[in-house]
C-alpha cells in the first residue's frame, strides 16, 4: 500500500494487483506455504465484508485469474519435505521379536505384537488387512475361523483387500521355517494365550485382539510400532508399517520399479515387476 492515501476511517483500497504483491511477499521473504498465504487473503477478505466495503471480493461473479495462477505458481515451487520410508526388512523384524520376547508390554500384548508382525511379514500383508480402523466387521476383518492350523503350515484367509475390492477372498499359506522366527510358532503361541484368555470366544470373533478384548486397531499397532523401534540395533529410523516384507523381493527386482499385490495363484502372495 505504500504511496496510497486513504481516510483512518476508511479501509485501504483493495485491487488484485495488491493482492498479487502482497501473496508474492509472503513467499518470497516470509517463506510461507500457499495453504497458509491463502489463509491470509481469506483473512483480508473477511474483514471487508464485515465492514461492508466495496472491493473486489464484493462480487462474487469475479474470478481472480492472475491471483488463482500465483496460487498455483507457488504450490509447485513449495519444497517437499518427505521423510525416507523404509520396509520393515527381516533384520529388523527379528530385533522386534527378540526385543518382544524380553517382554516389554504385558506378556500377552507382547505375544500379540510377534504374532501380527510375523503374520504381516511372511503374508505380505498391509497393515489395513490384519487390523481394524475403528470397529471390527467380521465382513470383511480376520475371524478366528478364518485361520487353519495345519502340521506344517498355517491358512490365512484373507476376506478383502485392497487388490481384492469384489471381496472373492483368497487363502494365504504361512509355512513352518523351523527358524527363531516363524509364523506357524507365532501364530499357535498366540492362539493358545488367546484362548487361555479369552476361555468364550466364539469363531465369529476378531483373530487379533488387544487386551480390553476390543479387535487390534490401525492406530494402536502402529503407535507401539513406533514406541519400541527406537530400541532396537538398526539406524533405520523412518519404517513403513503400511506393507511388510519388501527385502524379500531379489535384489534385481527391487532395483526396478515394482509393485506389491496379491495374486490368487494357489494363495499365494507374488511380486510383479512393472
Amino acid at each position: 500500500m505504500t504511496g496510497v492515501i486513504w481516510l483512518n476511517s476508511d479501509m485501504p483500497p483493495l485491487t488484485e494487483e495488491s493482492l498479487i504483491h502482497f501473496a508474492t511477499h509472503c513467499f518470497k521473504n516470509l517463506h510461507l506455504k500457499c495453504s497458509t498465504i491463502k489463509m491470509y487473503i481469506c483473512g483480508i477478505r473477511y474483514k471487508y465484508l464485515e465492514n461492508g466495503k466495496p472491493s473486489i471480493f464484493s462480487d462474487s461473479s469475479d474470478k481472480l485469474y492472475r491471483l488463482d495462477a500465483l496460487y498455483r505458481g507457488i504450490k509447485k515451487n513449495e519444497k517437499k519435505s518427505t521423510k525416507p520410508r523404509l520396509p520393515i526388512t527381516f533384520t529388523i523384524l527379528k530385533d522386534i521379536c527378540q526385543f518382544l520376547r524380553k517382554g516389554y508390554y504385558t506378556p500377552y500384548v507382547d505375544i500379540l505384537l510377534e504374532a501380527a508382525c510375523v503374520t504381516a511379514y511372511f503374508g505380505f500383508l498391509r497393515c489395513g488387512e490384519f487390523t481394524v480402523l475403528h470397529s471390527f466387521d467380521s465382513e470383511c476383518n480376520v475371524s478366528i475361523e478364518d485361520i487353519r492350523f495345519f502340521k506344517d503350515k498355517v491358512t490365512f484367509h484373507l476376506k478383502a483387500s485392497k487388490t481384492d475390492p469384489f471381496r472373492e477372498g483368497v487363502d494365504i499359506h504361512l509355512f513352518a521355517s523351523g527358524a527363531s522366527v516363524c509364523p506357524v510358532l507365532s501364530l499357535e503361541r498366540y492362539m493358545d494365550y488367546r484362548d487361555r484368555k479369552f476361555k468364550d470366544s466364539k469363531s465369529q470373533d476378531a483373530f487379533f485382539v488387544m487386551e480390553n478384548r476390543k479387535a487390534l486397531t490401525r492406530n494402536y499397532f502402529i503407535s507401539s510400532l513406533k514406541i519400541y523401534l527406537p530400541y532396537l540395533d538398526t539406524t533405520q529410523t523412518y519404517i513403513m508399517v503400511t506393507a511388510f516384507a519388501l527385502e524379500q523381493a531379489p535384489q534385481q527386482v527391487r532395483k526396478l520399479k515394482i509393485t506389491l499385490f496379491r495374486h490368487s495363484d494357489g494363495g499365494h502372495s507374488v511380486i510383479l515387476a512393472i
